[in-house]
């Protein structure tokens, strides 16, 4: 039995993490930490959590073998490497870390106290994912891979950390770009960066254009300052190109997820949804790949937020596989290192501009 605190008691916790952790037989979540002690006591009244703390350290000093980070990202790094000193395994909510720097630390604390510190990437435990990473690999040598995200209304929580540079790192590309940025590094051998650029902007209103799946009455007011689209590409030394294109508020019919990989042999493509959304009407995901004379094949999955929380429950019991002892490499603290690199050069790049 493994013994789970989690550190934040926000949307993605209380909806997502908590009602996948307490139908699971082999862990039980004993403590939650969160400076809102109100709203802590309310999440934990409502799965059965005993312990409550607003105290870091009484929380660390609970009987906890492991915690999941799902907090504003400017304080990921703090808990992370207060959490791996205090002897716990961390699973932590993306961003990791806002520089390779800070996650690299952060992976000295873990192997100096021999501890699993892994970032919750929820989407590459999707079926759809896993089915699209085995066909990929049927294109031959990668020559481009384009990622992209677009919401039609799908500005989380306008006005609070989300949306707020010091708090959040950053607007759409840090949120959401991050999870579709995983993915396109999976295809790409040699992730050391020859070059990096990025266009980025912000839409008026953006009031109206708030996500109606995550409405929270935070009642913070504060200052509202990141991109809300943004626009990147990614010189890889091998010459391979990651292009990169995501939008929170974008002129669109609906919400949608594409991921294509160009090969020497081939042309693989999904057209899927990350996340949850109340902004799709297809019914299907839908996976083709072309080979160079044109042979077309076709794979389809169902397409509904059922899909998401399997994902999560997925990705929690792959982080206890790895606390008891499992050896595997399907994702690795070295994937939030290259992802994290990637979005810190196209932030530095926009500054000349």
């Amino acid at each position: 039995m493994i013994n789970i605190g989690i550190i934040g008691c926000g949307w993605i916790v209380e909806k997502a993490y908590l009602p996948q952790l307490i139908e699971m037989e082999e862990i039980k979540v004993c403590s939650v930490y969160d400076s809102d002690y109100k709203k802590a006591n309310r999440i934990c009244k409502k799965y059965n959590v005993p312990n409550i703390f607003d105290n870091p350290g009484d929380f660390f000093s609970s009987p906890i073998d492991a915690v999941i980070i799902a907090t504003p990202n400017n304080t990921h790094s703090y808990y992370t490497n207060l959490a791996l000193s205090s002897g716990k395994h961390v699973l932590c909510e993306k961003p990791i870390a806002f520089s390779k720097e800070a996650i690299e630390t952060s992976v000295s604390i873990a192997k100096a106290c021999n501890k699993i510190f892994l970032p919750a990437f929820v989407n590459r435990f999707r079926k759809d994912i896993i089915k699209f990473g085995k066909l990929a690999h049927l294109c031959g040598n990668v020559k481009e891979i384009e990622v992209s995200w677009i919401r039609k209304s799908g500005i989380p929580r306008p006005s609070t950390w989300i949306t707020n540079r010091e708090k959040a790192g950053g607007g759409v590309l840090i949120d959401i770009g991050t999870h579709v940025i995983d993915i396109g590094l999976m295809f790409v051998l040699d992730k050391s960066i020859k070059s990096a650029s990025l266009l980025h902007g912000n839409v008026d209103e953006v009031q109206k254009k708030r996500a109606q799946w995550n409405v929270n009455d935070e009642g913070q007011k504060l200052l509202f300052d990141v991109e809300t689209w943004a626009r990147g590409e990614i010189v890889f030394s091998d010459d391979s190109i990651l292009k990169i294109h995501v939008n929170w508020s974008a002129d669109v019919s609906e919400d949608t997820t594409k991921i294509k990989v160009i090969g020497t042999n081939g042309t693989i493509s999904i057209n899927t949804l990350f996340g949850f959304s109340n902004n799709f009407t297809r019914d299907n995901i839908e996976i083709l790949y072309y080979t160079k004379n044109e042979k077309r094949e076709a794979y389809t999955f169902p397409m509904d937020n059922d899909f998401a929380m399997k994902a999560f429950r997925d990705l929690i019991k792959y982080f206890i596989a790895l606390i008891n002892g499992k050896n595997t490499n399907f994702l690795q603290t070295s994937d939030a290192i290259y992802t994290v690199d990637v979005i810190e050069k196209l932030y530095i790049s926009r500054k000349g501009e």
